[in-house]
């Protein structure tokens, strides 16, 4: 194998993956052609217990009506394998035909078949399905055991297996044939690409691979490693901004921490002063820490590493909790934090660690930009099919150049010139991603010097709400 040509390993190469495909195909078209002829004799199987079922409703109001034991001989002999049945009693005793042996007996499960149970057996030496289920005969409990011959469907399928073996080694050399051609005509511009692609590097991403002229599966080839590389050309010099902007933030944080901690060693201060030093030591570490925690989630959107778990949560609960979070941050710069909440439960299918972590970006963000003495209210509410999930402040608001790009990653508009709070324009695009994540809207309505309103419109479930639960819900 190491001494062929490219050109061999690759008509090789196709022509296993090619017999791969065939046998793959061969199998799985031959297990879905059988499992749906099975399923069409199982719904035959039903009918035939429907119509028996009827046959004897029907007999039962003639006057004078006949013996059962008459009514389903009468049935057997009018009807198309009738004689593939019986009838037992719930102790497994015949009561219909009296007796049977030899080929016509048919196995019952050890099942007690309340529902109905399919199984294979061999009836008068041809394959069979037989359906057992516990049914009602003339207001009388029975299992009835109804079969019907496969000889059709097995006939088929050995039709078309022997079809597909016959194709099989017309297919194979089709392919092989192909597979040489193809290498052989796609080699002659993949050495022109190959040496170009060697030439570019992530110092180099402005070179191209040659396009050929001729509009064949190679072109699309080479224009889709063009587009490839544009993009990226793109992200390489995003990321390599956004490090920059990272390490500059981050090495502000640790400059900062560093030089409190070093201060408060070498000189004796209050304890008052020692307080302030660890609340800005503190506050530091916070904000690197919300850094590092959107970065780690900007990763996990982008490469969607992360499988959100859906399951029903009561939005109510979440919103108490996500408040509970940041209210001593509240506190602490003299705002106000309140929620307000319907008195029963609202229940949504979503991930809880994904919301709670869109809350509280939105209530991060909320904080950040109100001055003390301000007001932030989270609030749900509902329409007849969304919840609504509110997130109001009485902050400096925004423009509407900012409120149109606001959730646009690593946009910050005019707070960054304004350095007035510190931040990487990620913590919204982030809220958008969960978001969009659960089919929600999020939307912005802001007023400059007046305050922001964040909406996210989440589709709702039908729960009934517990007892004791009504007065747990009243506002913050």
């Amino acid at each position: 194998m190491r001494d062929l040509s490219v050109r061999a390993k690759l008509t090789l190469l196709y022509l296993a993956v090619t017999s791969a495909g065939l046998l793959a195909f061969g199998i799985l078209s031959y297990g879905a052609l059988r499992f749906a002829l099975l399923q069409e004799k199982k719904t035959h199987l039903i009918g035939r217990e429907q119509r028996l079922i009827q046959f004897l409703v029907e007999n039962r109001i003639q006057s004078p009506p006949l013996p059962m034991s008459e009514q389903l001989r009468n049935y057997a002999i009018v009807t198309h394998e009738g004689n593939l049945f019986e009838i037992r009693n719930t102790d497994g005793s015949l009561l219909f035909p009296r007796e049977v042996s030899g080929p016509d007996a048919i196995v019952p499960p050890s099942d007690n078949c309340v529902h109905a149970v399919f199984f294979l057996q061999s009836l008068e030496h041809r394959p069979a399905m037989v359906m057992c289920h516990l049914t009602q005969l003339n207001g009388r409990p029975v299992r009835l055991l109804i079969g019907g011959s496969l000889e059709e469907e097995f006939d088929i399928l050995l039709i078309y297996r022997n079809a597909l073996l016959l194709l099989a080694p017309a297919l194979l050399s089709a392919a092989a044939i192909c597979g040489y051609l193809l290498s052989r005509q796609s080699l002659k511009t993949v050495d022109r690409m190959t040496k170009a692609a060697i030439n570019i590097g992530v110092g180099n991403l402005s070179t191209r691979l040659p396009v050929p002229s001729a509009r064949d599966e190679i072109q699309e080839l080479a224009v889709a490693w063009n587009q490839l590389l544009d993009r990226v050309q793109s992200a390489v010099s995003r990321l390599s901004k956004f490090s920059e902007d990272v390490s500059h933030d981050l090495r502000t944080s640790i400059t900062v921490i560093l030089g409190t901690a070093q201060l408060s060693l070498h000189r004796d201060h209050s304890e008052e002063e020692y307080r302030e030093d660890l609340s800005r030591v503190v506050d530091e570490c916070r904000t690197a820490s919300t850094l590092l925690d959107a970065l780690l989630s900007l990763a996990r959107s982008d490469t969607f590493s992360y499988e959100a778990a859906f399951q029903p949560i009561n939005l109510c609960d979440l919103v108490v909790n996500g408040c509970r979070r940041v209210e001593d941050l509240a506190e602490s710069r003299g705002i106000m934090l309140d929620w307000r909440l319907p008195l029963e439960p609202v229940y949504i299918q979503g991930d809880e660690l994904l919301l709670l972590r869109l809350l509280g970006i939105l209530l991060d963000n909320a904080i950040k930009y109100t001055r003390e003495g301000g007001e932030i209210t989270a609030a749900v509410s509902r329409t007849e099919d969304q919840v609504l999930l509110t997130v109001s402040d009485t902050g400096i608001g925004m423009s509407e150049d900012v409120r149109q790009r606001v959730f646009e990653r690593y946009y910050q508009g005019e707070l960054r010139e304004r350095q007035t709070q510190p931040g990487n324009g990620l913590g919204l695009a982030i809220a958008r991603w969960i978001a969009d994540a659960h089919q929600a809207e999020l939307t912005a309505e802001s007023t400059p010097a007046t305050g922001s309103v964040f909406q996210i419109s989440l589709p709702s479930i039908v729960s009934r709400p517990l007892e004791g639960q009504r007065e747990q819900y009243a506002a913050g």
